[in-house]
Order: C-alpha cells, then structure tokens, then sequence
C-alpha cells in the first residue's frame, strides 16, 4: 500500500495509510462473501466476409462459420460446473487464399467483440483450414483456433478481473502459453510477435493499477444495485484515491474514462457527492459537460453524502 501514503483529496484531508488499508480490507471482505464463482461460457456469432476471395475460395470456406461457432461452444473454458453465457462477436474478413504443398491456407483480419466493453481487433492472421478437420481439438497448436483461444482467454481474464480483483491472472496466463507454443509453428510470422507484445503489456505490473479500477467500478454498481449505498460510496472513493496518484498521460486511462465517465457521473450524482464530481471534472476535462449535468441535479435535488 505504499503508494497511497501520502494522498490528498480535494476536501483537504489526508488519508493515512493505515486508514485506507483499513478501507480496502473492509471493502476486500465484502467483496469476498458477495462474490460467487461462477465460470463465463463464450457463446460465438461468427460472422465471415469472403468479398476479396475467388468463387472457388468462397465455396470452400462454406461451413466454417458453423464449426467456429461450435467450436467455442463446446470448447472447456472453465471446469466450473456453474455457468453463465457470454456473448462472443467474431467477424473475419479474408484477404487472400492460396494452396501451399497442397493445403489451403487463408491470410484474415478479425474483430473479438463481447459486445459492451472489450474488443480486439487483429490484421495479421494466417492459417490452414480443411473442412471439418482444422477445427477439432487436438491439444496441438493450430494458427486457427490458436487466434481465438488467445483472444477469448484475453476477454475472460478481462471478465474475471470484474468478478474479484485481478481474477484474471490464470487466464492471461492460458493466453500466455498459446503465446509460447506459436514460437515453434512456421505460422509464427503471422502477427504472433506482436499479439506476444500486447499480452505483455497486459500482464505487466504497471496495467495492474488499470486493472484494479475496472474491479472497483463494477463492485460499486453492484453495490448500489442492491441499495448499499454506503458500500458503494466507499468503492467510488477508492476509484477517485487511485485516479488522483495516477499519472493523467497513463496508457489506458482515456479508455477507462470513455467507458465509465458516464456511470461514474450518474453514480456520484445518486450519492450526492459533489466534491468528488469536481474531482472528476479536473481529472477528466474531456467529460466536463457530463458531469456538470450530474452535478446541476444535486443542486436541484439537496441531500447528503
């Protein structure tokens, strides 16, 4: 906790470091016996564009929509037996098909959508495909299936880092591994040194802080679903500690406030917290205007934090 020694809040108190880790092993507990584990089941739309590829390309590639889709279904993500679907937005667009020693072999761009708050988007795909064979689960690398399992361990862990704090770690590290099996495929050339950079920035110890943030906004939308509004004002304080000692140039930060400045406005507003809105505003200049709005509703709505 040492970096948060030494914090100051507009209001002019400063919190101690003892006091804030009070906060968060309080908030941490609560978390803990709230927080039911349940595995996420990928569902998958795929969604294939054939437009550059000759007619004979095109009728070859006929059933791969179904098997991805099938594919991801069936495939073991979690051995949890209690789950919830997840939708999986998978669109590919074919640049070029050609036949090497006889294997039809496919150059792609992908877009992996969850539809709200994660996409990825990847131009360097490479791979073979034979109908009803390159689709089934061997164990062995395959540059087909390897480009989504990556990618969908990338949105779990993404998912599970909402669930509990940096719950996501073991599903970096399933990407991570399909990462260190493409280095021995003659398919490595085709993106995986790059998708090896991204998940490194990823797993690195300074997105943690990034990571953590996402975790506290969803715990206080939870908590002020079921009408727990002091637990839910204490995670946004947390939220607010953590983006005052951030570095405001931080890679990350501006997709943090894309995605939740409204939320935020919204939630900061309900518990009439005004001060911390002003924080907002000289933290997130971009989002003044919304935060504004939220604020004028205090003012015409006088209550107390």
């Amino acid at each position: 906790m040492e970096g948060y020694l030494g914090i100051i809040i507009n209001t002019g108190i400063e919190m101690n470091r003892n006091r804030f880790s009070c906060v968060l092993l309080v908030l941490a507990t609560v978390a803990m016996l709230s927080c039911i584990a349940h595995a996420q089941r990928p569902i998958a739309t795929v969604k294939i564009n054939t437009e550059k590829l000759i007619q004979e390309s095109k009728e070859k590639l006929n059933n791969l929509k179904l098997e991805l889709e099938t594919y991801v279904k069936e495939f073991d993500w979690s051995d949890n037996s209690k789950r919830y679907d997840i939708p999986v937005q998978i669109d590919i667009f074919f640049e070029r098909a050609q036949t090497v020693s006889f294997e039809d072999r496919y150059d792609a761009r992908m877009v992996l959508s969850n539809g709200t708050d994660f996409q990825a988007s990847d131009k360097r795909w490479s791979f073979r495909y034979i109908q009803g064979t390159t689709t089934k689960q061997s164990g062995q690398f395959e540059p087909l299936t390897a480009m989504l399992d990556f990618y969908i361990y990338v949105m779990l862990a993404h998912e599970y880092d909402k669930a509990t704090k940096l719950g996501g770690d073991d599903y970096f590290q399933k990407a991570y591994d399909i990462m260190q099996q493409s280095k021995f495929s003659e398919f490595y050339s085709g993106g995986w040194k790059e998708r090896s950079l991204y998940l490194e920035n990823l797993m690195s110890e300074g997105n943690i802080p990034l990571r953590e943030l996402e975790y506290f906004f969803i715990q206080a939308k939870q908590w002020l679903r079921l009408d727990n509004r002091k637990t839910g004002s204490q995670y946004l304080r947390v939220i607010l500690m953590r983006l005052l000692e951030m570095d405001p140039e931080k890679d990350g930060l501006d997709r943090f406030y894309q995605l939740h400045h409204l939320d935020l406005a919204r939630m900061l507003s309900s518990l009439q917290m005004r001060q911390e809105l002003l924080d907002m505003i000289r933290l997130n200049p971009d989002n003044e205007v919304i935060y504004k709005q939220f604020m004028d509703q205090i003012i015409k709505e006088p209550g107390t934090n």
